[in-house]
């Protein structure tokens, strides 16, 4: 017998006593000599999920960090509102800060040339408008408020950030699943294929057979390019997203994150961490804030600043002439009176109205985030379930089934498109499996995201600390 057709008999063997002990099957022998002795398309040893890989060691919380802080640093969706909110907090302490400027005027009241005696009076006055503190304080409220929604778009924007490097990981991981798969099926493919050919001249098999078998050797070669593409896609991806170059990337064990399971809290508590705590609608808050700070500085603007003023005056005696010239001292009180207000009304009721629609933006967005949360919750436990019952069913029969028609195949029983058939369709059940568990990471991964970190804060994966929540 030859030695593959042993490999496939104790591989038979171990596969009943692992169902009656178990009710998990294991795939061939040598299948399981090629996931020992290939390495992995990034130099990590590995092997298929139902060949009984050991669990791979998730990453370090440091290493995510890392990934993390250099994200955060480098992308210019973070940086961009982090200056403006700069900007907004200097103009703040300007608007506090700002006192009208003092005025100096200076009179000369001159005498006509035909006048009887020619005379000049001299006046000079400093005047200062002195505002209400509370004036001051609402005239920065505006930028304050203005701060505020820039601080919120920084968080959003760096959220969003922490959610693509984790669906970047997510889809590098998926590759490098999917690669090794296909190494492994293609290395069956070939066994098989050595075997037609050493039988080819005992006429045994057919050429027929063996066209089969190259044309699913292409198939698999044409289906790694294909998932090399993927995997190069995604490290370019990721790269530009911490701001490096793609030979500069150093990636952690990603296997981790496809395993990636969560006790989902109960849609109410999931939903008070989005409305309590998602940036996106701090946004909202902030625009609101801004609008009634800009109605109340409108109605400050209803009692308008005093204006003091002192002066000196050297003037000609007014009915003899040959008096001396008088010394006077002037003290002043001015305040303007807003009669003509009805500006001020319309105003006030612009602001109340731009107050309004921001209520209603932020109610909207919320709605559309706890419907983005629904979606992401079931899509999440579906594949989770899914995921289970591919891995406890589905998989391990199909494993069963690919290694009887091998077996058939090399005691002339089965015929080689017997066996490719059932190959595709271990190689689809396997394909969608990890289509399954990426689905699975991603959702969880969107439920972080919409929970603004909240969600999943002790894992491996959690968000900085500083960015849990709008605060």
């Amino acid at each position: 017998m030859p030695t593959h057709s042993r490999r496939v008999s104790v591989a038979l063997c171990t596969w009943v006593m692992a169902l009656g002990a178990s009710g998990l099957l294991a795939s061939t022998a040598s299948a399981q000599e090629r996931s020992d002795t290939d390495p992995s398309p990034d130099n990590a040893p590995h092997q298929g999920e139902h060949h009984r890989r050991a669990p791979a060691a998730m990453p370090s919380g440091e290493t995510i960090a890392a990934l993390d802080e250099r994200a955060l640093e480098n992308h210019p969706s973070v940086r961009a509102p982090a200056s403006r909110a700069e900007e907004a907090a200097l103009a703040a302490e300007v608007e506090e800060g700002r006192w009208p400027e003092p005025r100096v005027e200076y009179m000369a009241e001159i005498s006509t040339p035909w006048a009887a005696h020619l005379t000049t009076d001299h006046m000079v006055t400093l005047m200062q408008t002195i505002p209400w503190p509370a004036t001051r304080r609402a005239s920065a409220a505006p930028a304050r408020a203005m701060e505020q929604g820039a601080r919120a778009e920084e968080r959003a924007a760096a959220h969003r950030v922490l959610r693509d490097v984790r669906r970047e990981l997510v889809a590098i991981a998926r590759a490098r699943e999917m690669l090794l798969h296909i190494d492994e099926e293609a290395g069956l493919v070939a066994d098989v294929r050595r075997i037609i050919e050493a039988t080819l001249s005992v006429g045994r098999a057919e050429h027929a057979d063996l066209y089969r078998l190259q044309l699913a050797e292409a198939r698999l070669e044409d289906m790694r390019q294909e998932e090399e593409a993927m995997l190069h896609a995604a490290k370019g991806r990721l790269a530009n997203l911490l701001g490096v170059g793609v030979d500069a990337l150093e990636l952690p064990e990603t296997t981790a994150i496809l395993d990636w399971t969560l006790d989902l809290p109960p849609r109410d508590e999931l939903a008070k961490m989005i409305e309590a705590g998602s940036p996106a609608l701090a946004r909202f808050e902030a625009e609101r804030a801004r609008a009634r700070a800009q109605e109340e500085l409108v109605e400050r603007q209803l009692r308008p600043p005093p204006q003091v003023m002192i002066g000196y005056g050297n003037m000609a005696p007014m009915y003899s002439h040959d008096d001396p010239r008088h010394d006077v001292f002037q003290v002043g009180f001015s305040i303007a009176l807003p009669i003509w207000g009805g500006r001020y009304g319309t105003e006030a009721r612009r602001w109340q109205a731009s107050a309004s629609a921001s209520e209603e933006a932020r109610a909207g967005a919320l709605r559309e985030l706890l419907a983005q949360m629904e979606s992401a919750r079931a899509r999440a436990t579906q594949a989770d379930e899914r995921v289970e019952a591919y891995r406890e069913e589905l998989m391990p029969m199909a494993s069963l089934v690919s290694a009887e028609v091998l077996t058939g195949v090399e005691v002339g029983q089965r015929s080689v498109t017997d066996y490719l058939g059932a190959v595709r369709e271990e190689w689809d059940l396997h394909g969608r499996y990890l289509e399954l568990k990426a689905e699975r990471a991603n959702q969880i991964i969107e439920l972080q995201y919409l929970s603004a970190g909240q969600l999943a804060a002790e894992s491996p994966w959690a968000y900085p600390a500083t960015l849990r929540g709008q605060q």
